[in-house]
């Protein structure tokens, strides 16, 4: 489900892990990464969007059922769905009106 767009923008599926040992970065290129991996988990370091994640880490919800097992308001959850998506940890997909998150294959 994770869309190209999404683990683009997540550094760490990008390959910190892996990539900094195939590949020697130039300091300026380490000084980027290290920014960008920063940022990253900047985003997961808000304890609500912490919940969010634990719902997902059982599967794909609803923002209904984000809501309900978050019991944070439908404007708190939907805003921090937002930015999790924008920040290529989850994946969305929209079935009629309702839309589904889940945790991106990229950002596990």
């Amino acid at each position: 489900m994770a869309s190209s767009s999404s683990s683009s923008k997540n550094p760490i599926a990008q390959g910190f892990a892996g990539g900094l040992a195939k590949k020697p970065l130039s300091p300026e290129q380490m000084e980027t990464l290290f920014k960008e991996v920063s940022a990253f988990f900047a985003v997961l370091a808000e304890p609500s969007r912490l919940r969010i994640m634990y719902a997902l880490c059982e599967g794909e919800k609803s923002v209904s059922e984000v809501i309900e097992y978050s019991k944070s308001s439908q404007a708190n959850v939907s805003r921090h769905l937002g930015t999790l998506h924008e920040a290529g940890i989850l994946a969305r997909r929209k079935v009629g009106t309702t839309v589904y998150y889940s945790i991106c294959d990229d950002a596990t």
